[in-house]
């Protein structure tokens, strides 16, 4: 937050300012105790130490003699900037409590005790306590101090918003092949039904949705999302297809680590039949390794089940684990991706049991008023376990998409996409093997 990248220069002027306005700190409370110790001389000494960015030095200089000073308006107030200043804001707000009780018209005392009620999250408290400075008149830099955390109360307050919004996506384009089949009609000397073979064909989309999103802690989120969509192929009807998707997840991020763990589950319907079932749990842990680069590692379980007879001997679970690494910037975002997946096919003699790998490779680019232009490479290298009719299997894989969006067109509150891709596959087995490329503009509504 801004807040908490002020020069300390900026602070100290707005501190000195108020010191103008105070009661003055220059003696110690009357019947003090104070004869092992000269106050003045340690008072001053911390005040050196902390004008070297030495908070944490200071604050263990002035602690131990808390039993003789506590109530000395100025140990009171060191002590707590002290401690403010060197990540014990707990710490701090005793003393600066103590403060604020005896002298309830020393602005610098309510402006740092908002400051430890702001670093431990208490947003009324510290909004409270930054009322009080404002109600004193101080000048214009501590007016900008203050203002700067009540933005930010007011940024952190907006987090704990219940959300949800909706869309309506439509759109349309072309696909060389819809059936994502082979273009050779014999297999194994028998004649390939033609929906089994390349087929090209127009498209049209139409898709609904929405997202639902609840602060349950600072630092934690609940999150649910659904969608229904249908995909038509004007020249190839037996491969429209209709999903409904429902996921669910919760979200934990504090500084630079996050965690997730979250559901997923697909239903979908071919030519408006319904085909297949897919479920799916998640977990990831991500890793903020500085302002540019973040690692994420991920574990994924699933299953996949056909609802006809003749297809379940395709029914597989599924490990997936994976890594990427995302550096980004003002201008760019890159993604490297690594996965590895392992597939069990639930039928001791099905053939669809495989493991294998992939790589995915990421570039973004970031325009004025939220314009994107994306483009993806991918690469999955598969063997599966068992022959399929005598042939040992393997599978390569190979895809290159390129795209752009653009928010706020052609309406506000509308979104445009565009994109292009090219996958190829190659297989031991020439029944696998496509060439595919499709293309496709949508349009998507959003309704908060």
């Amino acid at each position: 937050m801004v807040v908490q990248n002020l020069p300390v220069f900026v602070r100290q002027a707005a501190l000195a300012a108020l010191l103008v306005l105070s009661l003055g700190l220059a003696s110690p409370s009357s019947g003090q105790s104070v004869s092992s110790i000269n106050p003045q001389q340690l008072y001053e000494l911390a005040r050196q130490l902390l004008r070297g960015q030495r908070a944490d030095k200071a604050f263990l200089l002035l602690e131990p003699h808390e039993a003789e000073l506590a109530g000395d308006k100025e140990y009171d107030y060191l002590l707590g900037v002290t401690a403010l200043d060197s990540k014990r804001p707990g710490r701090a707000i005793f003393s600066l409590q103590r403060l604020v009780a005896g002298e309830p018209n020393f602005p610098g005392g309510h402006l740092e005790l908002a400051r430890a009620y702001f670093n431990i999250g208490d947003n009324e408290l510290a909004r409270t306590e930054f009322d009080r400075v404002l109600a004193q008149n101080p000048p214009a830099n501590v007016v900008a101090l203050v203002s700067s955390y009540q933005k930010a109360i007011l940024a952190r307050a907006a987090s704990y918003t219940t959300t949800s919004e909706y869309f309506l996506e439509f759109g349309g384009g072309y696909d060389t092949n819809a059936p994502a089949a082979t273009d050779e009609q014999l297999f194994l000397g028998f004649l390939l039904d033609e929906r089994n073979l390349e087929q090209s064909s127009a498209l049209t989309n139409l898709a609904v949705g929405g997202a639902y999103n609840r602060p349950l802690t600072p630092h934690s989120q609940l999150q649910i999302a659904g969608s229904l969509g249908h995909r038509s192929n004007a020249s190839a009807h037996f491969v429209d297809t209709t999903n409904l998707n429902l996921a669910v997840a919760w979200n934990w991020r504090k500084k630079d680590n996050g965690f997730s763990i979250g559901a997923n589950n697909v239903l979908s319907a071919l030519n408006q039949k319904y085909n297949r079932r897919d479920t799916e749990l998640a977990t990831s842990y991500l890793r903020q390794i500085n302002k540019e680069l973040q690692l994420t590692g991920f574990l994924r379980y699933g299953v996949s089940r056909f609802e006809a007879a003749a297809l379940r001997v395709r029914d597989i679970d599924q490990v997936s684990v994976g890594a990427a690494l995302t550096h980004s910037s003002a201008s760019d975002q890159l993604k490297l991706m690594l996965t590895s997946n392992n597939e069990d096919a639930t039928q001791n003699a099905s053939p669809f049991s495989s493991e294998g790998y992939g790589l995915r490779l990421t570039k973004t680019w970031f325009r004025p008023r939220g314009v994107q232009y994306f483009a993806e490479m991918s690469y999955q290298d598969i063997e599966f376990s068992q022959p399929f009719f005598g042939i040992n299997r393997a599978d390569e894989i190979v895809s290159l998409t390129v795209g752009t969006a653009w928010p706020g067109f052609p309406f506000r509150n509308w979104m445009t996409s565009a994109w292009v891709g090219y996958s190829e596959k190659h297989s031991s087995v020439n029944l696998f093997e496509y060439e595919r490329t499709e293309a496709l503009v949508s349009f998507r509504r959003l309704f908060k």
